[in-house]
């Protein structure tokens, strides 16, 4: 199910961990700011995006109204009310489910339940690396994305009581995302990261995330347009029709079953 590995992806907070290379203090720097421009110092606890989404996979087209809520930036949902069904994933933490319009949930292997959970809103991302001790976040230049000059970051998240030193070293690879900021404004423009068949943890699939057309919703910058893209070709295309901050999303949304 191509929609199933495509999903299978601040004021007075405690700093990333810097370690000692200098590409981690200029990585910390650059999230500061990033925050700064996004948040103008909101403290963000969860977001709900209303969204038409177009969905791509192949000849498959379809479309419809779909609904994102992230809690923090380890849980998600994302409902997919496309023309020909339901569609549901949900991340907590370091597990994943897919719902596809059979109804039926089904449980993603660890290896994909490992990306970012608050992909498609920037402020809960950045916090999370910020805050999120776990995270490893470092610098790796200056850079041009789509004709844009963009500073790229690496993050990489410590899980840990999982196995021996190789299990742990491949889990921290399986971690990994690179996100690009606007080198004038500091906003993300897109998210790379991989995921992977169910069976194989070493085959990457890569996914894109693209990310536009800000705007202010409760003091808070938020892309009107989001596109993902699964080996480089766009699979979801989700323009945002309102936004809902702050508004005590209940933990229960993001339960697995």
């Amino acid at each position: 199910m191509l929609w199933f590995l495509a999903l299978i992806l601040l004021p007075a907070v405690s700093p990333v961990r810097l370690g000692a290379q200098p590409s981690a203090t200029q990585a910390a720097i650059l999230l500061s700011q990033s925050l700064a421009a996004l948040t103008h110092g909101t403290v963000v606890t969860d977001a709900k995006l209303q969204a038409n989404v177009n969905y791509i996979a192949g000849s498959d087209e379809e479309s419809g109204p779909a609904t994102l809520e992230a809690l923090g930036h380890l849980e998600s949902l994302v409902v997919l009310n496309l023309s020909g069904g339901q569609r549901q994933q949900i991340q907590n933490g370091s597990q994943a489910a897919v719902t596809g319009i059979d109804g039926q949930q089904q449980l993603a292997p660890l290896h994909n339940s490992l990306n970012p959970a608050a992909w498609f809103f920037p402020a809960l991302l950045i916090e999370g690396l910020i805050q999120d001790a776990s995270y490893s976040v470092t610098y790796v230049g200056a850079e041009n994305l789509n004709g844009a000059s963009v500073q790229h970051l690496r993050a990489l998240r410590t899980l840990p009581g999982h196995g021996d030193a190789a299990t742990m070293s491949l889990l921290l690879e399986l971690t990994g995302f690179d996100l690009y900021l606007d080198s004038g404004a500091f906003l993300p423009v897109a998210l790379a990261f991989n995921t992977h068949p169910a069976n194989n943890a070493l085959q990457d699939v890569p996914i894109g995330v693209e990310l536009s057309g800000y705007q202010a919703q409760g003091g808070v910058m938020t892309p009107s347009h989001v596109q993902k893209f699964l080996q480089r070709s766009l699979l979801l295309d989700i323009s945002v029709t309102s936004v809902a901050i702050d508004s005590g999303l209940p933990p229960s949304d993001f339960q697995i079953q």
